[in-house]
């Protein structure tokens, strides 16, 4: 064998005869383009169930090495049980439990040295015309001109892609997503926008999926124009709209209480007319629907910019128990040329430390790269990340996370649930990826688990 050879390590699957997409534990970059006989092919993939008699061998080649080959298969034996069940008020990790030793939030309040791991999801890729790809004719198609940017996991917000992008994120350590939510009007057909019905297929293939219990996932309400709410009546749709996501076993409590996210302060203080009375009247009914319904409390955030201090007087302390950035970029023009990550992750790490004095816990973000160069976005665009810059913005991250006591979610009696957001999984035209693509294959997603890991941490 010559030493090229020696590289690779042939790894050895056993598939069931009709191989599924719920079936692959981790879809990596290699999606086949042909089916075999009964079923999709991974070209680098790993299955879950031990070899049966009569079952067919599928080999498949891969970079990995044989230790952690023989690991992973070691470690993912067995079905992935549901995801910790801490994290729900009053349960308790079982011996069957992945993530029992794992630390999660302790509902009685305790502070927690866990870091739970969050992605922000937008399911704006619907295949109707104009959709994301392909938004003016006269520009065409872009994927054909960045082809790298193309998912692996599906192009489009189906029922079947959710699935798969729920396994892989539960694979890589990942513990939520965070899904933008639109409010287009009374009934499903409502739209403000072109096709913009179909932004709410993130939550409801979510919600709809059998590989749901792998992952836990939280609303984010999207207020910016055009899908601001001004009037009591559409306050209450939208209140109708989200119970059955928070009655959803997947939903994700921190410290028992259900977490919900405005996505901007700003837009929800001119939706309701810049009245403070209003505000707190809308959130009070949010949470009388929550308690109604026999779900307990809810753990409300908003969306503030990556600089800006909440410190005590500032308006949104009066509303909200902490704050989140979904993306922030530094006030810089753009140029013709990329400029270095480096200056992004600069910039959002040095955000952080204008939270430090702030009257609620701050959810810190990271951005996984913002270049929208495919679309007519004229803001400052970056280059994307190495996987040596990708890695070392998340080791910086969980430095963080410990140097800074106000960064995280709260837990009652004041103690601190560890925590933070990326930006994003599915940002394919503004440049902020996590899922696999065909140019980065599973990059990100195996830096997150290099450095938070699906074990204790």
């Amino acid at each position: 064998m010559t030493p090229a050879l020696a590289q690779l390590a042939l790894l050895v699957v056993v598939a069931a005869t009709a191989v599924s997409a719920a079936d692959v534990a981790v879809p990596l970059p290699g999606m086949s383009r042909h089916r075999i006989p009964g079923g999709v092919a991974f070209e680098n993939f790993e299955m879950r169930e031990r070899f049966r008699p009569g079952q067919r061998v599928v080999f498949g080649i891969t970079h990995r090495t044989p230790t952690r080959i023989f690991q992973r298969v070691v470690d993912t034996a067995d079905p992935v049980p549901s995801r910790p069940a801490t994290l729900r008020a009053g349960a308790a990790s079982t011996p069957d439990d992945a993530s029992a030793s794992r630390g999660v939030a302790n509902p009685d309040g305790g502070s927690s040295d866990r870091v739970l791991v969050g992605v922000n999801y937008f399911a704006g890729w619907w295949q109707p015309l104009p959709n994301k790809w392909n938004y003016d004719p006269a520009v065409g198609d872009w994927r054909t001109n960045y082809p790298g940017r193309v998912p692996l996991l599906g192009e489009y917000n189906t029922q079947e892609t959710m699935d798969r992008e729920i396994i892989a994120a539960a694979a890589h350590g990942i513990d939520f997503f965070l899904i933008l939510w639109y409010y287009n009007g009374p009934g499903e057909a409502a739209e403000r926008e072109t096709h913009a019905r179909f932004l709410n297929e993130g939550l409801r293939t979510f919600i709809r999926s059998p590989e749901a219990p792998r992952l836990r996932f939280a609303v984010e309400y999207c207020n910016h124009p055009p899908y601001e709410v001004k009037t009591d009546r559409d306050w209450e749709e939208c209140l109708r709209a989200w119970l059955p996501a928070f009655q959803h076993p997947s939903y994700l409590r921190v410290g028992g209480r259900l977490v919900f996210k405005v996505h901007s302060w700003h837009y929800f203080w001119r939706e309701n007319g810049e009245k403070a009375e209003t505000c707190r009247s809308r959130l009070a009914a949010l949470r009388q629907s929550v308690r109604a319904a026999g779900l307990g409390e809810l753990l409300i955030g908003c969306g503030v910019a990556a600089n800006e201090r909440i410190e005590a007087g500032h308006p949104a302390t009066q509303f909200f128990e902490f704050t989140n950035t979904y993306m922030d970029l530094p006030n810089r023009p753009a140029g013709d040329t990329d400029e270095p990550y480096k200056v992004l992750a600069q910039f959002i790490r040095e955000s952080r430390n204008q939270h430090l004095r702030d009257a609620v816990p701050y959810l810190p973000f990271l951005g996984a790269g913002f270049n929208a160069r495919p679309w007519p976005d004229r803001r400052v665009r970056f280059a994307f990340p190495t996987r040596e810059e990708w890695t070392q913005g998340l080791r910086e991250m969980r430095a963080d996370l410990d140097r800074i006591g106000t960064l995280g979610l709260p837990l009652p009696g004041g103690g601190r649930q560890k925590a933070f957001t990326i930006y994003a999984w599915n940002e394919f035209g503004e440049g902020g990826i996590v899922a696999p693509t065909r140019g980065e294959g599973s990059m990100k997603l195996e830096s997150i688990e290099t450095v938070f890991g699906r074990g204790p941490r």
